[in-house]
C-alpha cells in the first residue's frame, strides 16, 4: 500500500485551486456574467398588455377553444368562463368606457358561439362605489331594452355577480326597478 506524502497533497491542492480559478464556481457569490455567459431567451410581447401605470385596461380580447376556461378583467368587470362552456372556439372582447364605468360591452365572435353550454359569470366590483345599496341595485343586460339579469348581490364582498348563458352589454343599476 502506498502512503501519501505532504508533497503529493500540496500538488493536489494547487491543482484544485488552479482549476477552480479558471471557471466561475456556480455557488460562489458575485456578479452575474455577461449575456453571452447564459442561455438566450426569447419572449413574445402580448398584444393585450395591461397599462404600465397599474390598473386594468379598458379593452381586453382573448380567444378560447371549446374546452378551455378563461378569466378577463376590464375596469370593475371580471368575466369568468368555466371549462367546456363554449360550443365552439370563440374570441371574446370586453370593453368599458373608463375604469369606473358601470357598463361593460361584451362581444363574442363568431356570434354562434354566444350560446354557452353552462353559466358564465360576470362580476362587478363595487368596492369604490360609496353607499351602494345592494338591496335596490342590480345587474341589467341589453336585449333591445334593459332587462333584469340573473344576479346575486354580495355586500360583504362588495360585488355583484351576474350569471349568463348569452353575453352582451351589461350594466349595474343603482335602482333596478327604476330602470325597468
Amino acid at each position: 500500500m502506498k502512503r501519501s506524502t505532504p508533497h503529493s497533497a500540496a500538488v493536489i491542492a494547487a491543482l484544485a485551486i488552479f482549476l477552480t480559478g479558471c471557471s466561475r464556481n456556480p455557488v460562489a457569490p458575485g456578479t452575474v456574467g455577461a449575456p453571452a455567459d447564459g442561455p438566450l431567451a426569447v419572449s413574445v410581447i402580448p398584444e393585450d398588455v395591461p397599462p404600465a401605470n397599474g390598473g386594468t385596461p379598458n379593452t381586453r380580447t382573448f380567444t378560447l377553444t371549446a374546452s378551455e376556461e378563461g378569466v378577463a378583467t376590464v375596469g370593475r368587470w371580471t368575466l369568468y368562463i368555466r371549462k367546456n362552456s363554449l360550443t365552439m372556439p370563440a374570441t371574446i372582447t370586453l370593453h368599458v368606457a373608463d375604469p369606473e364605468a358601470m357598463e361593460v360591452d361584451v362581444d363574442v365572435q363568431p356570434a354562434a358561439a354566444n350560446n354557452f353550454k353552462q353559466t358564465v359569470f360576470l362580476t362587478a366590483n363595487l368596492s369604490d362605489v360609496a353607499g351602494f345599496d345592494y338591496s335596490k341595485g342590480g345587474i341589467l343586460s341589453w336585449n333591445g331594452a334593459w332587462v333584469k339579469a340573473s344576479y346575486s348581490s354580495h355586500q360583504k364582498q362588495e360585488n355583484m355577480v351576474g350569471r349568463f348563458t348569452i353575453l352582451g352589454n351589461t350594466m349595474v343599476a343603482y335602482n333596478v326597478s327604476s330602470k325597468l
